[in-house]
């Protein structure tokens, strides 16, 4: 199964997102971005691609502004 790397702003909204993804019952880590990806924060969220409109979703209606990745 493909992964998604989703980019924040800032670390205090990757850990809100992992929180609310978990809670949500969304299969999720928090993971170094890949030195492929570039971002201010340094750390990204890790999901599998099949959740992306979940939890575009569920973050654009916490007020978090997601950036998705792939490799």
């Amino acid at each position: 199964m493909k992964k998604l790397f989703v980019i924040f702003e800032n670390t205090y909204s990757v850990i809100k997102s992992e929180r609310l993804c978990k809670r949500s019952g969304i299969d999720c880590q928090t993971v170094p971005i890949p030195r492929a990806i570039s971002s201010d924060c340094g750390i990204s969220l890790e999901i599998n691609e099949s959740d992306r409109d979940k939890v575009e979703k569920l973050l654009i209606d916490n007020a978090i502004n997601p950036d998705f990745r792939s490799l």
